[in-house]
C-alpha cells in the first residue's frame, strides 16, 4: 500500500471481492478475512490475505502488488504473513486451482481475416497482427520430408543423376520460395492463413509422394516407341509420365491455390484502401503458370519433339512467376517488407538443407557398420571428417548471421537469389562426400568378402580344406550361405564329381557380391540383376568337352568382373564433383555473407578475400577428374588397377579427399577468426591510446606550470 492511506477504508480488489485485517500495536496481527467469490470474468484463483485497519483509500486494481499494511513510513510496506491454520481452512481446493489457472485465461479472438494496416506507407500488418513462426516451421517438416524422400529414391550416385535430381529440386525450391514470398507479407495470424497452410502441405507432400519414378527424359509413352524398349524400360517409361503427369498436377493445383490466397489478399488490402499493384501482378503470373502447367500436362508424349514441348512449357511456367517477383523488385513494391522474417525463413531452409546432409551421412555410416566395415577405421574417419566439414558450413553460413539487421530490399531480392544455386550446390556437395564414405567402405568390405572367399574356393580345388581363419570370417559375415558352402565342400570330396566346382563357385560369389553391394546401400541396377541370372543360366553340369568346359568358366569369370565392377565403377563417379562443390560451397557463402552486410574498413574484405580465394583453389582441384574412368580391379597390384586413370581416383586411394576438405575450411574459418581477433585487438588498443592521451597532455601542463613557478620564485 502507498503512503497517506486513510483509516477505516477497505482496498477495492476487484469486483466482489472485500478483504478485511487489524493491525494491532503488539506487532501481532488478527486476521478477520473471508475468501468471498472473485471476479465473473477473473481468471485468478480467491484471493485469502489481511489488510490493516489503518488501511489505504481505495484503489483501481491491486491484482500485481502485494497486500500489506502501511506502517506511516514512506511507501514501505509491512508484509502480512497469514497464520498456518488460517492458510490451511482457506486453502483453494485442486479443483479451484484448476478452474482458475492459466489454460482459464481468456484470450483474443482469432479472426478469420485480419485487417491490413491503412496507408501504404506501412507494412501490410501490423506486428500483433503477423503469423507466428511456428505455421511456417510446420511447413518446413513437409519440406523436410519431401526433401528426404526423393533424395533416397533419387540418389546422386553418378554424373548423369544430377540433371534429373536438378530437374525436381527446381520445382520443390520454387514452390517453397513463392509460398515463402506470400508468407512473410501477407501471412497474419488468422483463421484464413491456418487453413491455407493445411492446403499448401497437402499440395506439397503429393509432390513429394509421386516422385517415386521421377525421370523427366523417359516419360515418351507412344506404344510405337515402347514397343522398340525391352520389357524393363517400357515399364519405366510408362512410370515416368504417371510420376510426371501426377507432379505436374499438384504443382497447378498449389498454384491456383496460391492465387486465390492473393485474391483474398487483393480484396482485402483495397477494402482498406491499400494498393494492390504487387497482387495483382502475382495473380496474372500465376494464373498464366496454371494454364501452361495444365497444357503441359494434356500435351501426348508421342514424339521426342513432344517431349522437349512438354517440359518447355512447365519450366516455362515457373519463369513466368520468377520474372513476376523480380519485376516488383523493380518496381519498389516489398519495400515493407520484414527483412528479418525473410532471413529467418531462409535460415531454416539452410538448416534443413545441412539436416539432409546428416541424414543422408548418418544413414549410409549405419550401413556400413551394418555391414561388413564395423571395424574398419577408414570409416569411422571418414564419417567423422564429413561431421567436421557440416559443422564448419554452418559456421560460415549462419553463426553469425543476424536477421534481424536491415537490408535494403533490392539487397535482399539478391540475396535470397543467391540460396538457389547455393542450396543446390550443398545438396551436390553432401552427395559427394557420402558417395566417397559408402565408396571407401564397400572397398573394404567387398575385397574382405573376396579375398576370404576366394582363399576358401581355392582350398578346396587344392584338396587343402578351408582354413580356420576363413572359414571363421565365412560363418561371422555370410552365415547365410552356409549350405552353399557346404555344398561346395561336399562336391570337393566327391572322386568323380557330376557338377563342376568352379562355376558353381562363381555364381555363389556372383549371389555373395551382390548382397555385399545391397548392404552398404548401393542401389542394384537392372543390368547387373540381369548379369546374375545369367550367370546362374550357365550349366554347371561335368562336360567331358575340354574345350566346352573352359569356355563356360571364361563366360562366368567374365560376368563375375563385370557384377562386382559395375557397382564399384558407379560408386566412384559419385565422388568426382566432391572439390568443384566443396569449392562452390565456400565462394557461395562468402558472396550471400557480403551481400546481406555492408561492412566498414578493410577487416572483412579480408576475411571474405580469403575464403574466395581458398574457394577457388577447392574448385579447381575439379580438373584432377580430367582423365580416364575404367578401372581394372582385378589387376595384380594398385599400378595396375589405376592404369590410365584420371588423377582424382590416385587420390582416393590415399583416402584423403575429405581430409583436404576439412582442412582448407578449417584454414579458412581459423583464418577469418584471426584476422578479426587482430583487428578487434588492434581497436582496443587504439582507443585505450586515444582515451590515456588527454591524461598526458593534462600532466605535461601541470610541469610546465611547476618549472615556470620555480623559475619565478629562483628570479
Amino acid at each position: 500500500m502507498t503512503s497517506g492511506t486513510t483509516s477505516g477504508a477497505s482496498p477495492d480488489l476487484g469486483e466482489g471481492a472485500h478483504l478485511t485485517s487489524r493491525y494491532t500495536d503488539g506487532g501481532d496481527i488478527r486476521q478477520e478475512s473471508d475468501s468471498l467469490p472473485v471476479a465473473e470474468h477473473s481468471s485468478r484463483p480467491p484471493l485469502i490475505n489481511t489488510m490493516s485497519d489503518k488501511s489505504s483509500t481505495s484503489e483501481p486494481s491491486l491484482a500485481n502488488r502485494p497486500l500489506g499494511i502501511n506502517t506511516g513510513k514512506g511507501d514501505r510496506t509491512l508484509k502480512v504473513e497469514p497464520t498456518t491454520a488460517t492458510s490451511q481452512s482457506n486453502k483453494p481446493s485442486l479443483a479451484q486451482r484448476i478452474a482458475y489457472g492459466a489454460h482459464n485465461r481468456e484470450l483474443p479472438r482469432m479472426p478469420f481475416l485480419a485487417r491490413p494496416m491503412e496507408g501504404d506507407h506501412n507494412a501490410w500488418l501490423s506486428e500483433e497482427d503477423e503469423a507466428a513462426e511456428w505455421l511456417s516451421l510446420f511447413y518446413d517438416l513437409a519440406v523436410v520430408a519431401v526433401l528426404t524422400v526423393f533424395s533416397s529414391t533419387h540418389e546422386i550416385d553418378r554424373p548423369y543423376a544430377i540433371p534429373i535430381f536438378f530437374s525436381y529440386y527446381v520445382i520443390i525450391s520454387w514452390v517453397w520460395t513463392s509460398q515463402t514470398h506470400y508468407d512473410v507479407r501477407y501471412q497474419a495470424e488468422d483463421g484464413f492463413h491456418r487453413l491455407c497452410k493445411a492446403v499448401q502441405i497437402l499440395a506439397y507432400i503429393y509432390m513429394g509422394a509421386a516422385t517415386g519414378n521421377w525421370a523427366p527424359a523417359n516419360i515418351r509413352n507412344d506404344e510405337a516407341h515402347l514397343a522398340s524398349l525391352s520389357a524393363e524400360s517400357a515399364s519405366t517409361n510408362r512410370a515416368a509420365n504417371d510420376s510426371f503427369t501426377t507432379v505436374l498436377a499438384a504443382y497447378a493445383a498449389s498454384r491456383g491455390f496460391l492465387a486465390f490466397q492473393y485474391i483474398v489478399c487483393a480484396r482485402n488490402g483495397r477494402k482498406y484502401g491499400r494498393t494492390i499493384s504487387f497482387q495483382i501482378l502475382s495473380i496474372g503470373s500465376l494464373v498464366i503458370s496454371v494454364i501452361l502447367t495444365i497444357v503441359a500436362v494434356a500435351l501426348p508424349a508421342h514424339s521426342h519433339g513432344a517431349v522437349i514441348a512438354k517440359l518447355v512449357l512447365f519450366y516455362l511456367a515457373i519463369t513466368v512467376e520468377a520474372l513476376a517477383i523480380w519485376s516488383t523488385v523493380r518496381r519498389r513494391v516489398p519495400k515493407h517488407t520484414n527483412t528479418r522474417s525473410v532471413g529467418i525463413r531462409y535460415g531454416a531452409l539452410t538448416l534443413i538443407i545441412l539436416g539432409e546432409g546428416f541424414m543422408s551421412v548418418t544413414r549410409s555410416f549405419n550401413y556400413a557398420l551394418a555391414g561388413l566395415s564395423y571395424s574398419n577405421n577408414t570409416t569411422y574417419a571418414q564419417v567423422f571428417l564429413v561431421i567436421v566439414v557440416m559443422y564448419l558450413l554452418f559456421c560460415f553460413l549462419l553463426s553469425r548471421f543476424r536477421p534481424e539487421d536491415d537490408v535494403h530490399h533490392r539487397r535482399l531480392f539478391f540475396w535470397e537469389a543467391i540460396h538457389f544455386p547455393m542450396h543446390f550446390n550443398l545438396l551436390l556437395l553432401i552427395a559427394a562426400m557420402v558417395n566417397t564414405t559408402v565408396m571407401l567402405s564397400y572397398a573394404h568390405g567387398s575385397r574382405l568378402v573376396a579375398n576370404h572367399y576366394i582363399d576358401a574356393i581355392n582350398g578346396l580345388r587344392n584338396g587343402t580344406g578351408i582354413s580356420q581363419a576363413d572359414q571363421d570370417y565365412l560363418d561371422h559375415n555370410l552365415g547365410r550361405f552356409q549350405d552353399e558352402i557346404s555344398e561346395l565342400s561336399s562336391l570337393a570330396k566327391e572322386q568323380d564329381p557330376t557338377r563342376d566346382l568352379t562355376i558353381l563357385a562363381y555364381q555363389y560369389f556372383g549371389q555373395i557380391m551382390t548382397r555385399v553391394t545391397s548392404s552398404y546401400g548401393i542401389e542394384l541396377e537392372y543390368e547387373q540383376l540381369e548379369e546374375l541370372a545369367e550367370l546362374y543360366s550357365i550349366n554347371s553340369t561335368m562336360s567331358g568337352d575340354a574345350t566346352l568346359q573352359q569356355s563356360r568358366h571364361e563366360e562366368v569369370s567374365t560376368l563375375i568382373h563385370s557384377i562386382i565392377e559395375e557397382p564399384a565403377l558407379r560408386t566412384l563417379s559419385g565422388i568426382l564433383w566432391l572439390f568443384p562443390t566443396a569449392g562452390g560451397a565456400l565462394i557461395l557463402a562468402s558472396i550471400r555473407s557480403m551481400i546481406w552486410y555492408r561492412y566498414h574498413g578493410p577487416a572483412h574484405w579480408i576475411v571474405h578475400g580469403f575464403q574466395l580465394s581458398l574457394g577457388l583453389i577447392l574448385a579447381l582441384l575439379g580438373l584432377l577428374d580430367i582423365g580416364g574412368r575404367d578401372v581394372k580391379i582385378f589387376a595384380d597390384d594398385r599400378e595396375g588397377e589405376l592404369e590410365n586413370v584420371n588423377p582424382m581416383y590416385w587420390l582416393v586411394q590415399t583416402k584423403t579427399p575429405l581430409l583436404i576438405v576439412a582442412c582448407v575450411y578449417g584454414l579458412a574459418y581459423l583464418g577469418s577468426i584471426f584476422v578479426l581477433n587482430q583487428v578487434e585487438r588492434y581497436k582496443a588498443r587504439k582507443k585505450k591510446r586515444s582515451m590515456a592521451k588527454p591524461e598526458t597532455e593534462g600532466h605535461e601542463e601541470k610541469e610546465d606550470a611547476e618549472r615556470e613557478r620555480e623559475a619565478r620564485e629562483v628570479a
